[in-house]
């Protein structure tokens, strides 16, 4: 790509960059050495960076007077030794800077000895710098070190020392023996940056660039919506946080680039997937095994589930990890005694599924046309002639299949996620943004979506960020809107009126005002359900606390509400369904033998044995 357009596409690297830049002038200007190796796996964004960096450095007058860049290929086969080295290095300076003719100078070379061929390239690379220093830009050093042995890496770093007149900036998918260990030649040589994923905000921002370099401003405009937003969070989870992916996935935000993206990013895995099966090579048998689990599995898995599925024991498979975790294949979340285990780079899951799937459709594109596209969308795609066929049918209709077939939508679970976490960390406007996104993405009420209402009050009333008036209005007004939508069944009716009534008087406990707006929500909710309403009123009775007034207050207001939102004949059945079960419950409570019971319909009854003996199974919401 043009350096303009990598400048244009540049997210959160910026300070990185900034960083090594500034490390290479100083360099240049006082003498003094500092050299940086960029660490992470592929596809997370090194040669954007090292592309840049000299794009940069060549604008820089300074730079250009007092250095010069040898910008390496990216793989640099056949370097076995440090003089061979060398002669890539002036074979490189020369396409850059013809006037030095180092071609000429060269030449004589190849009828030398290997010795007096040795002394003479490094001469020669002496010579051609002069005063000048030498910036190395290199790619995968891990490959060329393997390349190098120990004799060749001992020899670069004995001129480096020596001379002190070489920079270098390079690249490797994790860090290796030749820098991390001791005894290395290159232990404690780099400054080491370590490269992030990027975050959910720098992949708008990235997507709305590159709708901004195409020119395309209704794109542009759509991404920075809350319905937007929603779509680049559901595809973020899936990508987690790889540039390169992101970067392919640009192309599906124009259905006219869609027939041209499948064979591309087939060919892109095509190039990777040697790479990725040197790797697995490299692995003991178990350690094989753990990582197909987990290409297979998607996610983080804790020990034991991993253990069980290899059919291995807990402390191999620990020991096992830990290598993976060293070697960096795998990546560890910790969360409270356990270890959750994921891999490193989603490229790689991404090459081994292809592979199994033989010749089907990549799930990944599934997926992603699952996420950004509406299904009324999808069929008009199936439906419609060229240009918006061209890409491979199977794809539509499966993402189709998945949309009606599926109960769970992606882009809320993703949010999901993301909105229980913020309210974790306390980050109001970081929440009232992922409220907006979930309204945004609109569809049927469902039970899932008012359970998730039920959750997101409830850890905000535990975490008491209802206090703030603007995030208790957009809550409620969110959780308000999904109840009056839904219409629940007896099956999961009493934990949801436990759930509803439990969270108003909470909701109000903290904040009166949005406490009674949602009172008549969950009242016209709850309408048809009698003796499951009872039921939950018992369940949702508050334990003895500092706002154990206000809960009930709020519950009474329920209740009178409840009553009278009917007509007189309705209204007495309600309260006289009410006055049994509660005599009822009482008398059991009195005597357990008591037959109470037999009066009652058997609705009530069964729902009163339940409340009364606490069974694990009360109508738990799915």
């Amino acid at each position: 790509m043009a350096p303009e357009t990598l400048e244009a596409m540049l997210v959160q690297r910026e300070p990185v960059l900034a960083r090594c830049l500034d490390n290479v002038m100083d360099s240049l200007r006082t003498g003094s050495s500092h050299h940086t190796l960029f660490v992470g796996p592929r596809g997370i964004g090194k040669t954007h960076l090292i592309s840049l960096l000299h794009h940069r450095l060549t604008q820089t007058p300074e730079a250009q007077d007092k250095a010069l860049i040898a910008w390496m290929r990216e793989e640099e086969w056949g370097v076995t030794s440090f003089f061979e080295l060398v002669l890539r290095i002036l074979r490189t300076l020369d396409a850059s800077y013809p006037e030095l003719e180092i071609e000429a100078r060269t030449t004589p070379l190849y009828e030398l000895s290997l010795k007096e061929a040795e002394k003479l390239a490094e001469s020669i690379l002496l010579d051609v710098l002069g005063t000048k220093r030498l910036l190395v830009l290199l790619e995968n050093l891990d490959d060329l070190f393997d390349q190098l042995g120990d004799q060749g890496q001992k020899a670069w770093r004995a001129f480096i020392q020596n001379h002190n007149n070489m920079v270098l900036v390079c690249t490797t998918p994790s860090l290796f023996a030749g820098v991390s260990l001791h005894k290395s030649a290159f232990y404690g040589f780099f400054d080491i940056e370590p490269l992030k994923e990027l975050g959910f905000e720098d992949v708008v921002n990235l997507l709305g660039k590159i709708a901004v370099e195409r020119g395309d401003e209704s794109l542009a405009a759509f991404i920075e919506t809350p319905e937007g937003r929603a779509r680049i969070r559901a595809v973020h989870h899936l990508a987690e946080g790889n540039p390169r992916i992101y970067i392919i996935f640009a192309q599906f935000l124009s259905k006219e680039a869609l027939d041209e993206l499948v064979p591309a990013f087939m060919h892109t895995l095509d190039e990777l997937t040697p790479y990725y099966q040197a790797r697995m090579k490299e692995l003991s048998g178990q350690q094989r095994k753990i990582v197909e689990y987990l290409v297979n599995y998607r996610g983080a898995a804790p020990v034991k589930l991993i253990a069980k599925s290899c059919f291995i024991t807990h402390q191999t498979c620990s020991s096992q990890l830990k290598q993976l975790k060293d070697k960096r294949y795998v990546r560890s979340i910790e969360q409270g005694r356990e270890s959750y285990y994921e891999l490193c780079e989603p490229l790689m899951r991404l090459c081994m599924e292809v592979k199994k799937q033989r010749g089907g459709p990549v799930n990944l594109f599934v997926e992603i046309l699952r996420i950004w596209y509406t299904e009324d969308e999808l069929q008009a795609w199936l439906s419609h002639s060229e240009p918006f066929r061209r890409i491979d049918v199977r794809y539509i209709e499966k993402a189709l299949s998945l949309v009606r077939e599926s109960n769970t939508d992606p882009k809320v679970q993703a949010t999901e996620k993301d909105l229980l976490a913020a309210i974790a960390h306390g980050s109001i406007e970081e929440i009232i943004g992922l409220m907006d996104e979930l309204d945004a993405i609109g569809g049927d009420a469902t039970l899932a979506r008012v359970e998730l209402g039920i959750r997101v009050l409830q850890s905000a009333n535990e975490s008491e960020l209802l206090t703030d008036e603007n995030l208790a209005h957009k809550l409620t007004t969110s959780f308000g809107h999904a109840i009056s939508k839904i219409k629940f069944n007896k099956r999961h009716a009493v934990a949801f009126a436990a759930a509803l009534i439990a969270c108003g008087s909470k909701l109000y406990s903290i904040n009166p005002k949005e406490g009674k707006r949602l009172l008549p929500l969950v009242v016209e909710a709850l309408a048809a359900y009698r003796a499951h309403v009872f039921a939950g009123l018992l369940l949702a009775f508050p334990e003895e606390d500092d706002s154990q007034a206000r809960k009930l207050e709020w519950m009474e207001y329920f209740f009178k509400a409840y009553i009278g939102r009917n007509n007189s004949r309705q209204t007495k059945k309600t309260l006289g369904a009410f006055s049994r079960m509660f005599d009822a419950y009482e008398l059991l409570n009195k005597d357990p033998n008591s037959k109470a019971l037999l009066a009652l319909p058997s609705e009530e009854r069964r729902l009163i044995e339940k409340f009364l003996f606490r069974k694990a199974e009360v109508d738990s919401p799915p």
